[in-house]
């Protein structure tokens, strides 16, 4: 299934909510999504896994990327899941890595009990 792909902006974070398959044939158009994210640093993000179908190893490498470079300029970044990503997630031991919800409500409640 296609990648879908929709960027809302706020002023205190923006929400990129993915849908369908984040695989290898699908990676240049979230990486584009991933640059404007980077290119504009808003103060915290929110990745909405929860309607991904699929999720490779190369889609999961830009999802750590972008986990990277957004905590190496101070941003905050929250991964809305489901059981399948949390699957994969848990077997590539990668879930100490994120802050992840099952949510767009606790991931925005997760980003408000961290701001200073």
């Amino acid at each position: 299934m296609a990648l879908t792909i929709y960027l809302e902006e706020a002023p205190d974070h923006w929400t990129v909510v993915l849908g369908g398959d984040l695989d290898y044939s699908e990676c240049a158009s979230f990486r584009m999504t991933i640059d404007r994210v980077l290119k504009h640093a808003p103060p915290a993000t929110v990745v909405d896994l929860s309607a991904i179908d699929h999720l490779d190893s190369s889609g999961l490498g830009l999802l750590l990327s972008l986990s990277k470079e957004y905590g190496a300029s101070g941003g905050r970044l929250v991964l809305v899941t489901n059981e399948s990503v949390d699957s994969i997630l848990e077997l590539t031991r990668l879930t100490g890595i994120f802050s992840c919800s099952r949510s767009p409500e606790e991931a925005r409640a997760l980003l408000g009990q961290t701001r200073m």
